[in-house]
């Protein structure tokens, strides 16, 4: 191959002859395979750079994700919380890794780049006609570290994308939450911390009616044998509720309250589901106490989840989502 020295690039105009002399010579009798060899050494290099850059925005691009998401403030005391820490755990492992994939991705191009400039003084032809035994080449190098970046960049926004999704849906659920709390279908715990003993069964009551239960017993007495409030759940289940209104919120629940309880919601009331609720808490032998006789105990804080916020009953203690189907707070999951 000769050169075309009617090209539109000019050749340069050395100041020294001998030097200008020399490159002539050696353009001149360069063959179609050097000059390929030389272009495709050029383009290797060009495109490693390009690569560089990739895996350096990239590494720039983690920095800030990883700022912005520290930036994000978790929703205090919200019913969706754990779904805001899930999303936000998931995006910080993803960044983490990230992180750790795009800086070695930057030191693998930097690592192809000094090996291609190193090459510069080899004789590419002997290198792109190839040899056995030869060493991988810059470019099959560069072939691999392209599907690796490639792969990082795609993890990435997909787990970005995963994270926006999710904290768009806690932004939607906190939107219905507000209004939710706004309805008259919404009781405030300082509303229910003022109401008598018996107002307070007649709350709970309602509050099962809400979610869709059938109420067969809507206040207890002094023969109530431990059964101040039962339902039918929309799911079958017969739920007997004990209720213990603690004036203020102030004031536990004791142990020997949850064992007459224990003694009669299975024995004489059929209970499927045994509910202790308290607008207090619990002391800590009532609750183990419960827990070996699988008892649920509702105190203030699952209270204000049912009451206030509109979560159903049975999910509220784990027991079943069944009811939400049927529930008239069927807007909320907990998806």
């Amino acid at each position: 191959m000769h050169i075309n020295w009617a090209t539109t690039v000019p050749f340069p105009k050395y100041q020294n002859p001998e030097l200008q002399e020399d490159l002539r010579r050696r353009i001149s009798e360069a063959t179609d395979d050097d000059l390929l060899a030389a272009y495709l050494h050029w383009t290797e290099g060009r495109v490693a750079a390009e690569w560089f850059h990739v895996a350096s925005t990239l590494e720039d691009m983690v920095e800030r994700e990883q700022d912005h998401l520290e930036a994000l403030h978790r929703p205090l005391g919200s019913l969706f919380s754990i779904k805001y820490l899930s999303a936000h755990s998931a995006l910080q492992s993803a960044l983490r890794q990230a992180d750790n994939d795009s800086t070695a991705a930057a030191r693998e191009a930097h690592s192809i780049l000094d090996q291609l400039r190193k090459q510069t003084t080899d004789d590419l032809l002997v290198r792109y006609k190839g040899q056995k035994g030869q060493e991988q080449t810059p470019a099959e190098r560069l072939g691999l570290f392209m599907d690796q970046l490639t792969r990082i960049e795609n993890d990435l926004h997909s787990a970005l994308r995963q994270h926006r999704n999710a904290m768009h849906d806690v932004a939607l659920r906190e939107q219905d939450l507000k209004a939710f709390i706004a309805s008259d279908d919404s009781i405030a715990l300082e509303d229910i911390h003022a109401l008598t003993p018996a107002m307070f069964e007649q709350t709970v009551a309602a509050l099962a009616r809400r979610d869709g239960h059938t109420i067969l017993r809507s206040g207890g007495g002094s023969r109530d044998l431990g059964a101040d409030v039962i339902t039918r759940a929309p799911d079958g289940s017969r739920v007997v509720l004990q209720c213990k209104h603690r004036q203020g919120g102030r004031g536990k629940v004791g142990s020997p309250d949850i064992q007459t309880l224990n003694g009669t919601a299975r024995p004489e009331h059929k209970a499927d589901i045994v509910v202790a609720v308290t607008n207090g808490t619990f002391t800590k032998p009532a609750s183990d106490f419960a827990r070996n006789h699988d008892i649920s105990l509702l105190d203030w804080t699952r209270l204000r989840r049912w009451a206030t916020w509109g979560e159903p009953l049975l999910s509220v203690l784990g027991v079943s989502d069944a009811e939400q189907k049927d529930s008239g707070t069927c807007w909320w999951s907990p998806a």
